[in-house]
């Protein structure tokens, strides 16, 4: 059957201050890694127009604020030209960070981009080029903290294949505002075969008794929390002749990478030896991404014996981040933490009355796998073996 496809995108957050970098870089730096951040955005509309698609969907949180970033503005709508020009068509709905408030509705869009209305569903049908017939439907917020549960708006739609765009927060993220919060049971009740979602920044992919739902996740890193960590970018959705559809594909469109490094020092025998541990992580890191720049918080980790060195002057931290940042090729380090502790005779603390060798002795009890066994001790001797 010929396959005619969409592209899924949500959380743009154009705009944004990349605030969570702090002083942690330079002026000059900030400045660069903003406009590298900026070219996301590029890349969404460079993908669409890559693989065909028929439509776009823009599920909530295009801009970072509603008081838009003029230049940001300017992208967008530069993009949505790209798009238009090519036969590409765009539903786009507003989320908690940019709700659809008089003053966005000010702003103009192209013809051939819809935006979805505040407070009621709006309805489309568009036909994909293979034939298929799509019921597209969306509603945007009209307050920053919409507490409404949405859905029910999509309980009367009909047609074989119905995809619902929502910013929405899914069983409760504690992660995220609980805004327009829905359950999952909600969501499959619906008619809706394809849950285009928007809110929750961590990529999640669900099938449904009718097809699926989904969070592309956000378009950019912007922190090096874990949800915001790793590749980010859209999914491409095919649907056949028959309008079925199929496991939505990932495609990467971040042009800065946020990263978490832990660097485990535990056989660094001297203070020289962790920069080559650092180096050599990073180096990593920069290569299985194809080179891609990455904003980095790197921790060192583990059981060491020269874990006192560390935490005294005989260690030159700025020489560790100079040969870090050198080697991300273009990234930096924004945060070196130290969380390492000196190394715990095991068989000792067992024959001690402190508190680590009583809750080693009583783990050793337990039947465990030697896995869960082993990650248990390192916690206990992470978070206990300091005080003994």
């Amino acid at each position: 059957m010929a396959t005619a496809r969409f592209l899924h995108a949500a959380d743009l957050h154009l705009g944004s201050p990349l605030k969570s970098l702090g002083n942690a870089i330079g002026d000059a730096e900030l400045q660069r890694f903003k406009q590298l951040v900026n070219g996301a955005f590029d890349r969404l509309v460079q993908t669409a127009i890559d693989e065909q698609v028929d439509f776009v969907v823009l599920a909530g949180d295009v801009y970072d604020t509603a008081e838009r970033d003029p230049g940001a503005q300017r992208r967008f709508l530069l993009g949505l030209r790209r798009l238009t020009k090519t036969g590409i068509r765009v539903f786009m709905v507003h989320g908690n960070h940019d709700p659809l408030t008089k003053n966005i509705k000010d702003g103009l869009v192209p013809e051939g981009v819809v935006v979805f209305p505040a407070g009621k569903l709006g309805v489309e049908t568009i036909k994909m080029r293979n034939g298929a017939e799509v019921v597209v439907a969306g509603v945007s917020y009209s307050k920053t903290e919409e507490d409404k549960n949405l859905v029910p708006l999509f309980a009367g739609l009909s047609g074989k294949t119905i995809v619902g765009v929502l910013h929405t927060n899914v069983g409760g993220n504690t992660q995220h505002g609980n805004y327009a919060p829905c359950s999952v049971n909600d969501l499959e009740q619906s008619p809706v075969n394809y849950w285009a979602l928007g809110h929750i920044h961590l990529r999640t992919v669900k099938q449904t008794p009718r097809g699926w739902w989904a969070y592309p996740g956000n378009l950019q890193g912007r922190s090096a929390k874990a949800a915001e960590t790793g590749p980010k970018g859209v999914l491409i959705v095919d649907v056949d002749e028959a309008g079925s559809i199929s496991e939505p594909r990932f495609v990467e469109c971040s042009t800065v990478r946020f990263a978490r490094v832990d660097v485990e020092v535990d056989r660094v025998a001297e203070v020289g030896g962790v920069d080559d541990q650092v180096v050599a992580q990073l180096q990593t890191l920069v290569s299985e991404s194809g080179g891609l720049p990455h904003l980095v918080r790197l921790e060192l980790t583990g059981q060491t014996d020269i874990a006192a060195l560390l935490d005294s002057p005989k260690w030159d931290r700025q020489q560790t981040l100079a040969e870090g940042n050198q080697a991300l090729d273009g990234g930096a380090i924004v945060k070196l933490e130290f969380s390492c502790v000196p190394r715990v005779d095991l068989a000792e603390q067992r024959t001690r009355g402190t508190l680590l060798g009583t809750v080693l002795n009583e783990l050793d009890k337990e039947e465990i796998t030697d896995d869960i066994r082993e990650a248990a001790t390192s916690l206990l001797v992470n978070t206990l073996g300091a005080h003994q």
